[in-house]
């Protein structure tokens, strides 16, 4: 099997795909960071990355010369998604690459209300999200490239979880401090994929014949959100009952957030590097701190953001049967099997609660 280029391989997939190959031993891996900042997540396997910016086509065709698949990892600003699509597609096509893969999302398709959703269905671009609306418009342009030099592979996974994972982290860190909220009562549909499935799909197209197809990738069972976070809750040992659960419309965004969203602030937070809006954050916590210095005895509240309410807001399962359908030998792992080895990590992590429970038992 030829070599896999990652672009993004900095990212929570690429990281986890490159640590199973060290593991394995297999595939080979072409992994591209945009800047050496990337090489953080990566530093601990020891692996050698190499550096190309995901909208430059130009540093792109050398490393991507000899490949047999280049799967698009990228994240990052919203602005860029279709302007770098457009470029790594091109850089496939001069480096005489086969198969491009891009990662599109679910969120494409919103709260999937429409109940007439089908794999193959093109997503409206109307979403309130900027990000939502850049990769259907990025899915528009791939999909004018079917019939291209280099086949095309849209795949459109949901909420990508597993150890690491913000999609397991903020749950278990609501559910020890006691402040988990579920809106919409807890009953959305937790569109989970774990990033272990998301990579098995990875390794089948890799293994097979380049074709175009656009496909919704998730794990095999339907869970809602409340049972998400009950299982969650076991293995920490935290108080299912404990779940505060509200109606969706009780949502309200808080003012800080909203100006955040201001096109002012989004145009200075877009020119400010990582580093810079950590310290910038770090620097109004002190200042608020020093406002209020006298000890005051702290209680957590629950705190959600305008992302994590409307997903759980997710009305039904997209259908995802399309790439076993074309693909047989995909064999995706059973969410109980998946949970379990996640709360050996929280609990390795230090996400657990001390009240005598043990869980797992």
């Amino acid at each position: 099997m030829k070599p896999i280029a990652v672009i993004g391989a900095g990212g929570y997939v690429g990281a986890r795909l490159i640590e199973r190959s060290e593991l394995l031993g297999r595939p080979q891996l072409v992994s591209i960071v945009r800047t050496w900042l990337s090489q953080g997540r990566l530093a601990r396997y020891g692996v050698r990355t190499v550096r190309g910016d995901a909208g430059d086509r130009a540093s792109l065709v050398p490393l991507l010369e000899g490949c047999g698949m280049v799967v698009n990892l990228t994240l990052g600003d919203d602005k860029r998604i279709v302007g770098d699509v457009q470029a790594m597609y091109t850089a496939c096509r001069d480096a005489g690459v086969p198969l491009f893969v891009h990662m599109s999302s679910a969120e494409v398709f919103g709260r999937a209300e429409d109940p007439a959703l089908r794999e193959e269905s093109a997503p409206d671009g109307q979403h309130w999200m900027e990000y939502g609306r850049e990769k259907a418009a990025a899915e528009a342009w791939l999909r004018s490239q079917w019939d291209g030099p280099v086949k095309v592979v849209i795949l459109r996974p949901g909420l990508i979880w597993g150890p690491g994972s913000g999609w397991l982290v903020e749950p278990a860190k609501a559910l020890v401090d006691g402040t988990a909220l579920l809106y919409s009562e807890g009953r959305g549909v937790c569109n989970l994929i774990h990033v272990d499935n998301v990579i098995e799909h990875l390794m089948v197209l890799a293994q097979s014949e380049p074709q175009s197809g656009v496909f919704n990738i998730a794990d095999p069972e339907t869970l809602s959100w409340a049972e998400y976070y009950h299982a969650i809750a076991r293995e920490v040992g935290a108080d299912e009952s404990a779940i505060r659960l509200a109606p969706d419309s009780d949502f309200r965004e808080s003012p800080w957030k909203r100006l955040m969203q201001l096109p002012p602030a989004m145009a200075v937070k877009s020119r400010m590097s990582g580093q810079a809006k950590v310290r910038v954050k770090q620097r109004l916590k002190d200042l608020v701190a020093s406002r209020h210095p006298e000890s005051r005895p702290f209680v957590p509240q629950p705190s959600v953001s305008k992302q994590f309410w409307w997903v759980q807001g997710t009305a039904r399962k997209l259908p995802s049967s399309a790439f076993a359908e074309r693909y047989p030998t995909v064999r995706l792992q059973s969410f109980p099997d998946l949970m379990a080895a996640a709360g050996r990590w929280l609990r390795w992590a230090g996400f657990e609660c001390v009240n005598g429970y043990s869980p797992g038992e």
